[in-house]
């Protein structure tokens, strides 16, 4: 394979970070997988282990790889060729979140993006692992994946042993996939009649309660939230809303169901409303007709619990012997680090100006733009020209990796 000037500029950029970089190594580093994909040849190189640090540093150094992965498995025999004669011991629970999974972020300039899956991060470490699940803090580590997200490692001993199916009832917990209509608006006995030694009685549902856990007060969140977005609006408004939010439904919601939903809801005087009635009371009963009640249960469904729920790319999260990202090693198509993060060092961190490596230094690097562009690194605004440009090393290497210049061979 033919390397030219900038993809031979990159590898030696990278070679100089890994030769700098203390690198952070995994847990039972010497039972894991590592693969990797390279600039200089197609395929990936799977099937490796390393007994020491110093052994990983030096390939790391001599060959310098684009893309450098480990499993989140860890195996008797790490470096065999096939899968059944590694002898699967147990693995790390991961969660991957990247654009892909954050609605509406595929589509926002990559700071901004970046940005977005980071509020999604942070929400799930805090709600679902942290909060729902309890999750120690120390058995905890976030990663910034150094491209569109990031990843969340588990290691407890309590997930080690874990089956893919078992992986994916967590899966299924986080998103809340498949929520019991009956466990969320559970239904209570009330007395209708009673005569001689004869009780009739019904059952009436009742709303989750905000002092519930979980997924139950969750949804009572989401569900306030949406009453008071729509609730918000003059009727004509309201009524375009309610109809939009319905119309990836499977149900056919006809007009006068989502007219009688809309007044079951807000009509009649404030006080005495259903909307009043659920907030007061805790009641679901507050629908004229079976229809209307389905409905709204339907947009819990759709749009409350899809607001409410974590994200997460449930194959990765599932799977018992997937290759991950290495921190502190480099993402080939931005020159990020791979940075290790904590909870509270999540907080504050900014890409743009913490996965940059240190090994990067300031001497200026002649750039060819295609066409102009912008960038932010470290703090420092690059506003380049097509044509010609002058950059220091950090930026030229974030540049060349996403491909919005090459090195310029113009003398």
């Amino acid at each position: 394979m033919v390397i030219d000037e900038s993809t031979r500029f990159i590898m030696k950029m990278f070679s100089r970070h890994y030769r700098q970089t203390a690198l952070a190594m995994p847990d039972r580093f010497s039972k894991r997988e590592f693969g990797f994909m390279f600039y200089d040849r197609q395929g990936m190189v799977r099937h490796t282990a390393f007994p020491t640090r110093a052994s990983l540093k030096k390939y790391l150094i001599e060959q310098t790889p684009a893309h450098v992965y480990y499993s989140c498995a860890y195996y008797e025999k790490p470096d065999a060729q096939t899968m059944p004669e590694k002898k699967w011991l147990g693995a790390d629970l991961i969660f991957d979140l990247d654009a892909d999974h954050v609605e509406g972020a595929q589509n926002m300039p990559y700071e901004k993006m970046l940005e977005r899956v980071k509020e999604e991060v942070t929400r799930l470490v805090d709600e679902f692992l942290l909060g729902d699940l309890g999750v120690p803090e120390n058995e905890l580590k976030i990663a910034f994946s150094g491209g569109r997200g990031y990843h969340v490692h588990i290691n407890s001993p309590k997930v080690l042993r874990l089956t893919s199916h078992e992986r994916r009832e967590i899966v299924d917990f986080v998103t809340g996939t498949d929520l019991d209509i009956d466990w969320l608006f559970p239904p209570k006995p009330f007395e209708i009649s009673r005569f001689k030694d004869r009780v009739d009685s019904d059952k009436k549902r009742t709303m989750p309660s905000l002092d519930d856990g979980g997924w139950r007060r969750r949804i009572r969140k989401g569900i306030d939230t949406l009453l008071d977005e729509i609730e918000s609006m003059d009727p004509v408004d309201a009524r375009s809303k309610l109809a939009e939010l319905f119309e990836e439904s499977k149900r056919d919601i006809g007009k006068k169901t989502l007219e009688g939903l809309y007044k079951d809801l807000f009509g009649g005087k404030t006080g005495k409303r259903g909307v009043d009635r659920m907030r007061a009371e805790n009641t679901f009963e507050v629908f004229s007709e079976k229809r209307h009640s389905d409905a709204f249960l339907d947009l819990v469904d759709m749009r409350v619990r899809g607001r409410m729920k974590g994200e997460t790319d449930e194959p990765v999260t599932s799977d018992i012997k997937r290759l991950i990202r290495l921190p502190t090693s480099l993402h080939g198509k931005t020159g990020f680090e791979v940075v290790p993060l904590t909870r509270r060092e999540l907080t504050g961190f900014n890409p743009f100006d913490d996965a940059v490596s240190k090994a990067f230094g300031e001497e200026e690097v002649a750039v060819r733009c295609e066409k102009p562009c912008n960038v932010t690194l470290k703090g420092r605004d690059f506003a380049l020209d097509s044509g010609s440009n002058s950059v220091p090393e950090f930026a030229a290497v974030y540049l060349l990796c996403r491909k919005l210049a090459s090195i310029s061979t113009k003398a």
